[in-house]
This record gives C-alpha cells, sequence and structure tokens, in this order.
C-alpha cells in the first residue's frame, strides 16, 4: 500500500465515524420527544428517559395510573426491527387469574407476559389463527371465554401484538414502528421512521383498556348476583 492510498483509507474511515456519529445523535434526538404529544392524552403525565433514549410516561386515566413505555425489539429472525408500544392501566382485579394473548408468537418476545404463564388455552371462535393464549390458572378458560368479544375486537388489529389481563392491571402492546430496511440490511441498525405517538392513538388504546375493563367489571358483578 502506498502511503497516499493509506491517506486516503484514514481519511475515509474517519468521516465515516463522524456520519454515524451525527446520525446517532440525531436519531436520540428524535426519540426523546416521541411521547410528547401523546402526554395530552394522561392527566399529571410525568415523560422520562432510559439509558437507550427512549422515553416512557406515568400518568392517570379516569382516577387509575398508566404506564407508557417504548421497547425497540432487535431480537428478530428474518425480519425488520420492532418498536412496540405499551400501554398498562394499573386498576387492580385481585379476584381473576392472570391472562394472556399473544399473536405471531416467534417465540423471542421479551417484553410479552403471555410467555410467562403455565396453563395454554384453547382459543374462541372469531380469534386470529396465529395466536398464543396462556393463564396462570386452568379456570381462566372460563374468563377468556366471557371476554371472546372485546378480546377478539382488539385483536382483529393487525397492529396489536398482546393483550394481557392480571390481578394488578391490563396491558395492550402494539406495534408503533418498524425498522428500516436498509439500515438493518446493511448496517443491523434499528432505525424507526417515527416522529411522534400520537395523542389520539394513546387515547384509542386506553378507550380499549376501559372498555376491557367494563366487560370485567360486569362479568364479576353478574358472578356475584
Amino acid at each position: 500500500m502506498t502511503p497516499l492510498f493509506l491517506v486516503l483509507l484514514l481519511a475515509f474511515v474517519l468521516a465515516v465515524g463522524a456520519i454515524a456519529v451525527r446520525d446517532h445523535r440525531r436519531l436520540r434526538a428524535m426519540r426523546t420527544s416521541l411521547l410528547d404529544d401523546a402526554a395530552a392524552a394522561l392527566e399529571q403525565p410525568l415523560i422520562s428517559h432510559g439509558g437507550d433514549g427512549f422515553p416512557k410516561m406515568r400518568g392517570r386515566h379516569l382516577g387509575f395510573e398508566v404506564h407508557v413505555d417504548l421497547i425497540p425489539d432487535t431480537m428478530v429472525v428474518r425480519r425488520l426491527p420492532q418498536l412496540w408500544l405499551t400501554v398498562t392501566l394499573l386498576v387492580p382485579n385481585p379476584a381473576l387469574p392472570s391472562l394472556g394473548a399473544l399473536v405471531r408468537y416467534s417465540g423471542n418476545e421479551f417484553y410479552a407476559l403471555t410467555p410467562e404463564f403455565t396453563h395454554r388455552l384453547e382459543p374462541p371462535s372469531g380469534f386470529p389463527f396465529e395466536v398464543l393464549i396462556r393463564a396462570s390458572k386452568p379456570e381462566a378458560q372460563s374468563l377468556l371465554n366471557d371476554l371472546r368479544q372485546p378480546l377478539a375486537k382488539l385483536l382483529s388489529d393487525p397492529h396489536v401484538k398482546e393483550v394481557a389481563i392480571t390481578s394488578k392491571g391490563l396491558r395492550i402492546v402494539r406495534q408503533a414502528a418498524e425498522g428500516r430496511r436498509g439500515e438493518h440490511l446493511l448496517l443491523r441498525q434499528a432505525t424507526f421512521d417515527l416522529s411522534i405517538i400520537p395523542a389520539a392513538e394513546l387515547k384509542s388504546v386506553l378507550a380499549s383498556l376501559s372498555t376491557l375493563q367494563l366487560a370485567i367489571a360486569q362479568r364479576t358483578s353478574a358472578r356475584a348476583a
């Protein structure tokens, strides 16, 4: 190699490194404001940021505590990285068994609750074909059957990944964005074309959680009568 070639190679490496650092800083700056608009959907919203720059938000809805998180998923096989929006409504249902429904299950859903439950349940009619349903107790089959309609409606949304019911609250996981193909194939980077989570989207998820909780309350009242 000639000295000129080495100089040019070094200059190229430094230029690529500078571009990578610039792009990384720009992406982190974009991430920090992802939940700013969605804050309008909650009472007393409080936004914080993790080490990866993605925000999380805590607030209240109809008197109950709400947790909103963004989870990047790069543990993918034969598909693009995903950014998941998880919304948890902390409303206690102490008498209920835990129940989770997870669609398009691959075994790599580290963020999901469903695989943690030990008893597999049969999906009722109207549920997606590729759904994994598990519960903490076999008796949860009756709960699943009673909540068939609201759960089937939620799972029919192609962006919904998981719906979970526990004694501590309810949670929906839905797709917020998919990674860019170019960056993933060439650089194995998870880059998402997403500037905000709209307040309307979070309001819609909260409405779905409230509808599901109402169905649970009506079921509980009917059984107590």
